[in-house]
């Protein structure tokens, strides 16, 4: 008679995908057999101790989220739902999104299948940043997080200004953001009137005719176009 055993373990999986959704008190034990056919089926539910099944149980990182809390100072905020074997989090800043480094480093709380908030201040946030985190395991493994960025007032789009708008003899001046990267004034037929990159935060522009015209920077990470009229 052919005989197959199997073991039925619900939400047991290899791969850390699967194992990082299992809640251990969720799990019970049974067992059963029966024949058809002449072949015999003996099975079993396992009741399961999952710390002990994993060696290094996944992080399970649901938020993370960065903002400016005041002049100077970024905020860092992240939730985890499940943790086991968590060493802790080193917090990584770039300013290209190429080259990051470490900052910080944040302990784990504990092993828990619950929520738990993390917070870390940089207290060197001066420009334009990008921010990871770096999860470890007790057992040297790792993961990064999604990266973050985060941009300081004085380099938003949208302190892009022009005065006055309308104009009525087409002398303007225009207000960019700091660290604006490139300048383009164009025709409304996009016809290019000046292009000019790293420009100063004020640039003074005479409009030739009577009409509408773009205004369009580019920063780090934004981009905007203004309209402007000269009447």
């Amino acid at each position: 008679m052919r005989k197959i055993l199997f073991a039925l373990i619900t939400g047991i999986y290899a791969g850390h995908a699967f194992a990082q959704q299992i809640s251990p008190a969720g799990i019970y034990a049974a067992s059963g057999s029966g024949s058809a056919n002449g072949a015999s089926i003996d099975w079993i539910l396992g009741n399961i101790n999952m710390q002990a099944a994993f060696s290094a149980f996944p992080v399970r990182l649901i938020s993370f989220n960065a903002f400016a809390s005041e002049p100077g100072r970024a905020q860092l905020h992240w939730k985890t739902a499940v943790e086991w074997n968590n060493k802790g989090f080193e917090i990584q800043k770039s300013l290209d999104v190429k080259v990051f480094e470490k900052i910080g480093w944040v302990d784990a709380a504990s092993n828990a299948d619950n929520e738990t908030d993390y917070a870390f201040a940089d207290d060197h946030f001066i420009t334009t940043s990008y921010y990871r985190l770096k999860q470890l395991d007790d057992d040297g493994h790792f993961s990064y997080s999604r990266i973050v960025s985060l941009i300081p007032d004085k380099e938003k789009v949208e302190n892009l200004k022009v005065f006055p708008n309308p104009s009525p003899d087409g002398n303007i001046q225009i207000v960019l953001p700091e660290k604006t990267r490139e300048m383009k004034i164009m025709s409304a037929g996009g016809s290019l009137l000046k292009q000019k990159s790293n420009p100063e935060t004020r640039q003074l522009f005479r409009l030739p005719a009577a009409g509408l015209y773009l205004i369009r920077i580019k920063t780090v990470s934004e981009e905007k176009t203004l309209k402007v009229v000269r009447e």
